[in-house]
């Protein structure tokens, strides 16, 4: 690895440092770093410490999202208090967290006005000395 510093030789004067790399090419290089849509080790590992307790996130959350929306479908929250807000906010951050499986992210959309723009033409003139001259 390159380091950024200078040194000091004897005489006190700044000397660079040697770049000892073999590719001395910097940049993207065809099939270097991990394959698009891997799993890295650590996503891996808590894949199977999952599996190992038998605890299914999706299926843990479809269930949540249903005791919610039982809660707010039979009456026993009642509309407008502190808890049915919160119960609505977690049903909608289910719905957001489930939707990541199924659906990619709908990218947000920018608003360009765009307008026709017309060339103007700015004539500038003097006076005409043949209209002065026939006033008088």
């Amino acid at each position: 690895m390159l380091r950024h510093s200078f040194y000091t030789d004897l005489k006190g004067g700044l000397v660079m440092p040697v770049d000892n790399r073999k590719n001395k090419a910097g940049g993207r290089r065809e099939g270097a770093g991990r394959p698009k849509g891997s799993k890295n080790i650590n996503s891996m590992a808590s894949v199977r410490k999952l599996e190992e307790l038998g605890f299914d996130p999706i299926e843990e959350m479809t269930k949540l999202y249903a005791e919610i929306n039982q809660k707010l479908t039979d009456g026993s929250v009642r509309v407008g208090s502190g808890a049915y807000a919160q119960l609505l906010s977690t049903q909608g951050q289910l719905i957001n967290n489930l939707m990541q499986y199924g659906y990619k992210k709908v990218p947000e959309k920018m608003e360009q006005e765009i307008t026709n723009k017309t060339p103007m033409t700015i004539r500038l003139t003097t006076k005409n000395k043949n209209k002065e001259d026939q006033n008088e």
